[in-house]
């Protein structure tokens, strides 16, 4: 008995020494919990108050983007060719249990914005601050601006901005120098070459010129946006404004094009029979840009106002796959042979060269046979000169003219009228074309042989002297080339831009201007907003041709004759403005399918010329039948405006 009491005792008094411990692990469990917490409070409320004070902060701030509009374009007369006006965007906010995903169908079906592209969009605001709202819908109708106010209750995500939309209200005129505006890409934000990546402050959505005038000047007209900071209730609604940085508008830029010269020249690009073609005019006193036609054209509007329609981006891909390239600024990126406007390069090389002198040009004229080849002459003069054979188009006098100076002298003075090389005119894209010369030749045929024998190598086959012999063969330059070249074909390919820089040197005697299109920049702030003066033009390709008063002479007259005389050029001409100028109907590759381009080069008056001109007029036949008639419906508009005549005369005497 007695040993069952003392049992007893010893297992209470192991039950208390077990409660007694476990409450001593509780007391410390709760000691090092009060711990943990009062580090934790003075992590937060003393180490990194600042820290989380900036988070509260933000949870019921938010930050928005106040688009800027860009500067306004003015012709030379001060008239708006392109400006900006208000519109709305809707934008969807970022919160923290909402997907974008979620939204796709809601936003698709009742703001009518297409589901791909809403789709691209979303996987690309994945590598956007998560701060940033993103745009879901621009140029928001009246009717979605309403439907987002007045369901803010049930989704407060949704919100509605205004941002500044690019209008062109001429549409289609000046469309390839003004350009078009779209969104940056993602290529273009990531790429380290491109001109607007991130480093240099661009980022998703900004839109920014595409082509023309509006992405060669891009840093000028496109300004900084400004800041709105709002508080938010705890749905994220707008309560009040906290703060506001307004956005700096893009500078006003104004171009050399004149509005009256340019709708002249639209309406005969209109009329061009393949509609396919180009018509550039400047002063060639210093190289101001008049007009710019590139037919087929486009309408910018397209870009700026109907891009996220599905009408929009049916007729954005229709200009992406039209043969006739519409978005291709003919005027700066088409190369063509010249055909007979290359006759006064020939002309003044010669004279230079003294292969001829103002006092003895004659040479014979007609056709020749040069080996193999039989190159016809579709004139039969004699012995005319250097001005008759100019004025008169003279294809035998401009072959023999040619084979007398030889390949290394007229390369020598392609190269001093520096075809082959870009004018600089301030427009992007600008190609260079390809000179007739002996050296370019060659280097063209020492490339096809190199990847020839390559191909060979790579089958396995050995390239034997037959082969060299054949690609030594193929790179001389021989009689025909000299011959064809000399008169503008051949392996000729020039600009229309190269052109009228050509011929305002022969109508200021050598003298040459860089083609442009600005005259000035409005003084204002830039994108990071420092100061900017007024800007100005200045030309820094400008160079002389050596030219003689003797050479000029026989050059203007000879001009003078082709428009003035029993010439090829007789439908430029005009009462009272001495028109010179030069025909050129270029053969093309499908010559059996295709008709030959005409050309009409030419400046007026002829002793203090004005202005100077270059019409393309595509596959369409004889340049005095086709160019010279749109060259003198410019020229007349241009005689008639300076002098204050009346223009339904000019009308009549072009018709």
């Amino acid at each position: 008995m007695k040993t069952m009491q003392n049992q007893s005792g010893v297992d209470n008094f192991e039950e208390i020494r077990q409660t007694a411990l476990r409450l001593e692990i509780l007391r410390a469990l709760a000691i090092i919990i009060c711990l943990v917490i009062g580090v934790r409070l003075w992590w937060m409320q003393v180490m990194n108050h600042n820290n989380y004070t900036e988070q509260a902060e933000q949870n019921r701030t938010r930050m928005l983007s106040i688009p800027a509009p860009r500067g306004t374009i003015y012709d030379r007369k001060g008239r708006i060719l392109v400006t900006s006006r208000n519109s709305f965007n809707i934008t969807l906010r970022r919160q923290k249990n909402l997907k974008l995903e979620d939204r796709i169908d809601l936003i698709v079906t009742t703001l009518k914005v297409d589901r791909d592209w809403l789709t691209r969009r979303f996987e690309a605001a994945k590598f956007e601050p998560k701060y940033e709202d993103i745009v879901v819908k621009e140029l928001a109708t009246p009717e979605d601006v309403i439907w987002v106010d007045s369901h803010d209750m049930e989704y407060p995500d949704l919100s509605v901005m205004a941002a500044p939309q690019r209008l062109y209200p001429h549409g289609q005129m000046a469309a390839h120098a003004l350009g078009y505006v779209g969104e940056v890409s993602k290529k273009e934000l990531t790429d380290p070459n491109s001109l607007f990546n991130e480093s240099k402050g661009f980022k998703l959505g900004d839109l920014i010129g595409k082509s023309g005038v509006e992405r060669y000047y891009n840093e000028i007209l496109m300004g900084r946006d400004g800041t709105r900071e709002v508080i938010v209730d705890s749905r994220g609604r707008v309560q009040s404004v906290f703060s506001e940085t307004m956005p700096i508008p893009g500078r006003d830029l104004t171009v050399s094009l004149d509005l009256d010269l340019q709708q002249t020249a639209e309406e005969q690009g209109n009329t061009m029979p393949e509609g396919r073609g180009s018509l550039v005019g400047m002063d060639p006193n210093n190289g101001e840009i008049f007009f710019i036609v590139s037919r087929p054209a486009f309408d910018p509007n397209v870009f700026s106002q109907r891009a996220k329609t599905s009408e929009g981006k049916e007729e954005i891909a229709s200009l992406y796959v039209d043969e006739d390239k519409p978005l291709y600024n003919r005027v700066i990126q088409g190369t063509f042979a010249p055909g007979s406007t290359w006759k006064l390069m020939t002309t003044v090389a010669a004279l230079n060269e003294g292969v001829i002198t103002p006092e003895n040009s004659k040479i014979q004229d007609g056709s020749i046979q040069l080996g193999s080849y039989f190159m016809h002459s579709m004139s039969s003069l004699g012995y005319p000169d250097a001005v008759t054979a100019i004025a008169r188009s003279a294809d035998g006098y401009f072959y023999r003219l040619g084979l007398k100076m030889g390949g290394e002298r007229f390369e020598k003075w392609v190269r001093i009228f520096r075809f082959g090389e870009k004018t600089f005119i301030d427009l992007p894209n600008e190609r260079a074309g390809r000179p007739p010369t002996p050296s370019e030749k060659q280097q063209y045929y020492e490339a096809v042989a190199r990847n020839a024998r390559k191909k060979k190598e790579e089958k396995g086959e050995t390239w034997t002297e037959r082969d060299t012999s054949q690609a030594e063969f193929a790179k001389r330059w021989t009689d025909y080339d000299m011959a064809s070249s000399a008169f503008g074909q051949g392996r000729n390919e020039a600009t229309p831009i190269q052109l009228l820089r050509y011929v305002g040197s022969l109508a200021m005697g050598g003298q040459n201007y860089t083609p442009h299109l600005l005259l000035k920049v409005a003084p204002g702030h830039d994108r990071n907003d420092d100061q900017q003066a007024e800007l100005r033009f200045r030309d820094d390709n400008k160079f002389v041709v050596p030219m003689s008063p003797a050479i000029h002479d026989i050059v203007k007259k000879g001009m003078w004759g082709a428009v003035n005389g029993a010439g090829t050029a007789g439908n430029a001409q005009i009462q009272g403005f001495e028109v010179c100028g030069k025909t050129g109907t270029a053969q093309v590759a499908a010559k059996s399918t295709v008709k030959d381009n005409a050309w009409f080069i030419g400046f007026a008056p002829r002793d203090k010329p004005e202005i100077c001109v270059v019409i393309l007029t595509e596959n369409a036949g004889f340049g005095g039948k086709q160019s010279a008639p749109r060259a003198k419906a410019v020229l007349e508009t241009y005689y008639r405006r300076t002098r204050g005549l009346p223009l339904e005369m000019a009308k009549n005497a072009g018709q």
